[in-house]
Formats: C-alpha cells, sequence, structure tokens
C-alpha cells in the first residue's frame, strides 16, 4: 500500500499536527437505493436490468445488493451532485474504490467499475474479469486502461480469484503516479503499472458496466457496498472493509505536516 507524506520546510523549526481527511467521495450501500451515504450527494441511478436482491450475508453486512443481468443497457449510473456527469474520481491525485461482487461468469468482459466518455470512445478506466478464458485464472479481476489517443495498458490480470460464485471483495487504489495497487478480500494482490498512459478526464462515472456513447461489457452478477475515496486506504481500512465494516466507519486518518523555511520535499512508500 502506498503512502504519501508531505513535509514543508520554514526557517523557524516548527512544526504543526494537523488532520489529513480520508474523504469518502461516494458510499453506495445498494440497499434498496442508489443513493449517496457518504452526504456529498453524488447519487446513482440503476438503468435497464437491475433489481435490488436482498440475498446479502450478515458476516459482510446483510441488506440488499444491486444483481445485474449483463444485458446490454443494463448498468449503474452514477452522477456528481451536480448532475453534470460522473465523478472522475479516477483523475484524483490519489483514489481508492472498494466493492463486494459475487459473479462465477468469466471470459465476458464484464466491467465491475468504469470511468469513460461520453464523447468519445477510446477513454477508458476499467475493472472487470477476465476479458477471455485465456487468462492464467479465469477467476482473476482483469485491469484496463486506454487514453484518448488510444494508447491502452491491459488486459492485465490479477493473481487471486475474485469471481467464483462466491462474495469477494475487490479493492484498487492508483493515483497520478500511474500505480495501481489491488486488493482481494484486504490481501494485496498486486501492482499494475500504468503510468505510460496519457492523462484523460472522464465525465462517466458507471458500476456494473461501461457507459461512452452508449453502454457496454455489461456485468452479469451482484455488486454491493460500493465506496469511493480521494485517498489511500491503509492496511487497517482495507481489512475493516474486506470483513465487513461499513465505509462510514473508517476513521480518518491523520498526518504529520512540519513547517521549516525553504524546501519542499514529498516522500511516498509503495509497497
Amino acid at each position: 500500500m502506498k503512502l504519501r507524506t508531505i513535509l514543508s520546510l520554514a526557517s523557524l523549526g516548527v512544526f504543526t499536527l494537523a488532520s489529513s481527511q480520508a474523504a469518502l467521495v461516494g458510499y453506495y450501500t445498494l440497499d434498496g437505493n442508489f443513493l449517496d451515504s457518504s452526504g456529498n450527494n453524488n447519487h446513482g441511478t440503476l438503468i435497464g436490468g437491475a433489481a435490488y436482491d436482498g440475498s446479502v450475508p450478515g458476516a459482510i453486512g446483510a441488506g440488499q445488493s444491486v444483481s445485474f443481468d449483463g444485458a446490454a443497457g443494463t448498468y449503474g449510473n452514477i452522477q456528481n451532485a451536480a448532475q453534470t456527469g460522473g465523478l472522475a474520481i479516477t483523475t484524483a491525485p490519489s483514489f481508492t474504490v472498494a466493492m463486494w461482487v459475487n459473479s462465477a461468469i468469466t471470459g465476458t468482459d464484464d466491467r465491475i467499475f468504469s470511468e469513460g466518455s461520453s464523447s468519445n470512445n477510446n477513454p477508458l478506466f476499467n475493472i472487470g474479469n477476465t476479458n477471455n478464458n485465456n487468462a492464467p485464472n479465469a477467476g482473476s479481476v482483469d485491469v484496463y486502461i486506454r487514453a484518448a489517443n488510444g494508447t491502452a495498458f491491459g488486459h492485465a490480470y490479477s493473481a487471486g480469484t475474485a469471481f467464483d460464485g462466491t462474495w469477494r471483495h475487490v479493492l484498487f487504489a492508483g493515483g497520478t503516479d500511474g500505480l495501481l495497487d489491488l486488493y482481494i478480500d484486504g490481501v494485496f494482490d498486486g501492482t499494475f503499472d500504468y503510468s505510460a498512459i496519457p492523462a484523460f478526464t472522464p465525465d462517466t462515472t458507471t458500476i456494473g458496466g461501461i457507459l461512452r456513447g452508449s453502454d457496454c461489457c455489461n456485468f452479469n452478477g451482484l455488486i454491493d457496498d460500493v465506496s469511493l475515496w480521494d485517498q489511500d486506504l491503509s492496511q487497517g481500512d482495507i481489512t475493516a472493509l474486506a470483513s465487513g465494516a461499513s465505509a462510514l466507519s473508517i476513521p480518518e486518518p491523520s498526518s504529520l505536516v512540519l513547517v521549516l523555511a525553504g524546501l519542499t520535499l514529498a516522500m511516498r512508500r509503495r509497497r
């Protein structure tokens, strides 16, 4: 897991302890609605053949999930509070996306999360199941990222299994450094280096499919408890989410900001 700390040096050699909030940008319990429980009003809408399902086990929070039928025209569309487009969470300096998934269908290129463009089919940042059955593990997570100019990263696959007909927790954390850390059931799976892909700003955010000018790659299975953050989470927070904790229970971390004049040093540690 990557940790970012910024140390600013100022003339007097004093330091201040400041709160550094890992803001919960959007949180969707999917208990009968697609409302944003984070308080940011980044609400979602279910489109097409998706329905709320009551089969979530108590060990991961109980309640309902969304059952996607995999058909064209079925996905969850997340809008910003102004209702002018998606969240562009993948453009944040650091971001984390987490959710529970349950699907035994592989090799179909179904996407559980995507950000794209409504006017250009090229730019995509999406995560799903394998795009074919030739992946090392048919139940792997498939990472695919493509810029507006067509330069692409992936399809790249996890070592672990997330799509095997049981509930699995999938979490990935990335940012402007172009390094994506993937966790399955709270366990670090690997880092994907997409830093060679030129940056782009998406205007759609979806779960259960890709939305561009039209939709595609529609998920067949269950998705629950989706949370999006503007910062990396600690291993403890990741473990808690994968153990069934609500995103609302994750505490805000604190960071030590040292102020001494003349020099700003950015330090980062990545596992």
